[in-house]
């Protein structure tokens, strides 16, 4: 009896840490100075950075997170990295 409440709580906590691990690779992913999302900032308008109202800023912001280091401008109030 003991033996398959171990095998059973060892098999949950096996379960529960392997669904933290796909969690946190999930969000390493998606942060903003990760190598996947560098890629994707170029050529694209970024409002997730807030209203843009200083060119400087959003230059900084598309030297930083895109590989091409062009950077990027205020385009409607939203900022766009250049392609």
């Amino acid at each position: 009896m003991a033996y398959r409440r171990f095998v059973l709580f060892a098999f949950i906590a096996l379960s529960v840490l392997l669904a933290c691990v796909e969690s946190i690779s999930m969000v390493s992913e998606d942060s903003i100075l990760s190598s996947n999302k560098r890629a994707s900032l170029c050529c694209k308008d970024h409002p997730e950075f807030g209203v843009c109202t200083n060119n400087t800023k959003c230059n900084k912001r598309c030297l930083r997170g895109c590989k091409n280091r062009k950077g990027g401008f205020c385009k409607r109030k939203v900022c766009h990295c250049y392609c």
